[in-house]
């Protein structure tokens, strides 16, 4: 019997190691209005008993998200992403052809904000969910959910959500 109860505990213990760092972002795709508040979602797992480092990123849209909101996008990007369905002419492009910036970072409970964040009412809430006071036009973009754990670095330690802000 003990030697069942032993089996089942390490099929257990190796299981949670074996999968490593979980990061998921259950929303893909957020629309929120102008100047009002909103939260994104960040869930993680990890087999580590160190405490996490938590950090929201920000990428710009590669082009302007607007015109096709509106009906208006450009023929080139549609023709383009029409040979490849897995290409978004929005957001797939270099990092250095869009603004990058730390939004913000938790280590345990200590919230450090981004310079071009600070004076806004951001926040990390939970274990991870972003928490925006207040939305501007510029926040319109991609902000990924990364997750830091010193001693799990197996597995997939970011997600993504697009968030969309109109008036």
């Amino acid at each position: 019997m003990d030697g069942v109860v032993l089996a089942w505990i390490a099929l257990f213990w190796l299981t949670a190691v074996a999968d490593g760092l979980q990061v998921t972002v259950p929303d893909k795709k957020k629309v929120a209005m102008l100047f009002q508040p909103t939260v994104l979602r960040c869930h993680f797992s990890t087999s580590s008993h160190q405490p996490a480092v938590v950090q929201w990123k920000f990428k710009s849209y590669c082009q302007d998200r607007m015109g096709e909101s509106l009906g208006m996008s450009s023929p080139r990007a549609q023709s383009l992403s029409k040979r490849n369905l897995e290409w978004d002419p929005y957001l797939d492009c270099l990092d250095s052809r869009r603004t990058v910036r730390v939004v913000a970072s938790k280590q345990g409970s200590t919230v450090t904000l981004g310079d071009f964040y600070r004076g806004r009412e951001i926040t990390i809430v939970h274990d991870a969910d972003l928490q925006i006071g207040k939305l501007m036009w510029g926040d319109s973009g991609l902000y990924y959910c990364i997750i830091t754990t010193p001693d799990d670095l197996e597995g997939k330690n970011e997600d993504s959500v697009e968030l969309l802000v109109l008036e």
